[in-house]
């Protein structure tokens, strides 16, 4: 098995950190990921944590480490199911990083995440690119979901280079497995 960065978690030939955009946002991101998703090459939430300055990265899961509700206090939660539209004003999205089954887990089990208002995204492209084959129509790679909302939220000057890394990250990821066709 090659080693993978430190950083971006791909294997060293298929590093991304050097095509790693900083993407300046309003918005603060607020990506809580499911701990199980941290050593993951398949991991987007942190590709969207180093491209965004304006986000942080909470670890849902390590133990004697609870996460603190404030992260999240004034935000608007990015989840299927919502339809609303927030205000252009926002200033948090709460973004879960995981597998289908590991972010209802933890929507159910952190306190104050139900509550959030949500903010829906249309049904994802049939035809865009894809990390993993999501189980539900709304599924998205958290970078993706990130790209999409902050093109809505700030608009595609924001969005386009977040969108132009999760290509990227699709495609390294596929050559380190030794695939080129769309899964």
């Amino acid at each position: 098995m090659l080693p993978r960065c430190d950083r971006c978690q791909l294997p060293a030939p298929q590093c991304l950190c050097a095509a790693i955009p900083r993407v300046d946002t309003r918005v603060e991101v607020v990506i809580l990921r499911h701990i199980k998703e941290g050593g993951r090459s398949s991991n987007t939430g942190k590709l969207a944590h180093l491209a965004l300055p304006n986000s942080r990265l909470l670890t849902h899961g390590l133990p004697h480490q609870p996460l603190d509700p404030e992260a999240w206090r004034g935000a608007w939660l990015l989840y299927p199911g919502g339809g609303a539209t927030p205000p252009e004003a926002v200033e948090r999205l709460v973004v879960l990083d995981g597998s289908w089954r590991q972010v209802g887990r933890m929507l159910r089990r952190i306190p104050g995440l139900a509550t959030l208002p949500r903010f829906s995204l249309p049904e994802a492209r049939a035809d865009g690119p894809r990390m993993r084959r999501p189980p539900h129509p709304e599924g998205r790679a958290t970078l993706e979901a990130a790209a999409e909302a902050l093109t809505l939220l700030e608009g595609p000057a924001t969005g386009a280079p977040l969108w132009a890394l999760f290509e990227l990250a699709v495609a390294r990821l596929r050559e380190s497995r030794g695939r080129s066709a769309p899964p």
